[in-house]
């Protein structure tokens, strides 16, 4: 029995397909509607992907985490029933997948994180018993990690590693809306390191520079996961914390001006001791980001007031300034 002119035409178109992709440095797989590996093509670029030709006969449920491999296969079945072009971004690692050989699986950077893209369609007059897309896995770790670079100059105090200012502002923000919309209680602390100006003046932007990293480390130390800190100014730091009445919060200002305080040389100039100011408020019901800031900032000049290294809060009096 002869083939038919049509099925002539799409095995050429078949063979012309795989070809083209055989040649790319990119992988790609012909997948059926079970999840099963057909075909493995490509990925001649051995520095971005392995070797995956030992996939073929095997499903994603044999050779991938649960998870993703349900996800890949809702992906493809959606594929499949649309007949529209799907694209798709995951991470995955070497050592994730075990229909792997323990030569690619045991590779150093089997245990690194890569980012792919894919790119899945239908593939039809494919010669396969079942129906198959075409899935092209592109390579797109190091536009991630660029990606991923740039996020953290926007959004990072390059000198300490903490949130800055705008970053801190834009989380402090979302914890006021969730503590408003749920009742529950938000604190916040400004922490001014005292006399700054005079270490740098004295001892040089390095030996600030020290001392303000060194702040920043005790502080992140003594808080909690779900707390944010940032540096907001020169020498100035805020600490926003969910979940934290007022109680909570001034325990927590004083251990942070205790530890602080316990800085020994060489990270703080000898000749003093690094202190800090505490200024420690509650959000109060209805109140808005600014009111809340304009309050601690307040509370921190009073520490100021009363003669630095102290912490005061929204229930303390009126500072009485040192004679």
């Amino acid at each position: 029995m002869h083939a038919s002119p049509e099925s002539i035409r799409l095995e050429a178109e078949r063979q012309q397909l795989l070809a083209v992709l055989q040649a790319l440095p990119d992988i790609s797989f012909v997948i059926d509607d079970e999840g099963r590996y057909v075909q493995v093509i490509g990925g001649s670029n051995e520095a971005m992907y392995a070797d995956g030709r030992a996939l073929e006969g095997q499903t994603f449920h044999q050779v991938l985490p649960p998870a993703v491999a349900d996800h890949f296969l809702g992906c493809v079945r959606e594929v499949l029933e649309s007949g529209e072009l799907r694209t798709l971004e995951y991470p995955l690692r070497v050592t994730e997948i075990e229909g792997l050989p323990e030569s690619v699986r045991g590779d150093e950077r089997a245990h690194d994180e890569q980012w792919f893209e894919a790119r899945i369609l239908p593939l039809p007059g494919f010669d396969h018993p079942r129906p198959v897309v075409l899935w092209v896995a592109v390579n797109i770790t190091h536009r991630k990690r660029l990606e991923e670079e740039l996020r953290r100059a926007a959004t990072t105090d390059p000198l300490t590693g903490l949130a800055n200012r705008q970053h801190l502002l834009d989380l402090a923000r979302e914890e006021v809306v969730r503590a408003r919309r749920y009742g529950h209680p938000l604190s916040l602390l400004m922490l001014d390191v005292d006399h700054f100006k005079r270490v740098n003046d004295t001892h040089g932007h390095a030996v600030g520079d020290e001392v303000l990293r060194a702040v920043a480390g005790v502080c992140r130390t003594s808080l909690r996961e779900t707390d944010h800190l940032g540096r907001t100014g020169g020498e100035e730091f805020i600490a926003v914390l969910p979940e934290t009445d007022a109680e909570g919060a001034r325990r927590l200002g004083e251990r942070l001006r205790t530890a602080v305080a316990a800085l020994e040389p060489p990270r703080r100039p000898a000749d003093r001791p690094v202190t800090l100011s505490v200024g420690v408020v509650t959000l109060r019901p209805e109140e808005d980001l600014d009111a809340l800031m304009l309050r601690v900032d307040d509370r921190m000049y009073a520490a100021k007031a009363a003669g630095r290294d102290a912490v005061v809060s929204d229930a303390d009096p009126p500072p009485i300034p040192p004679t």
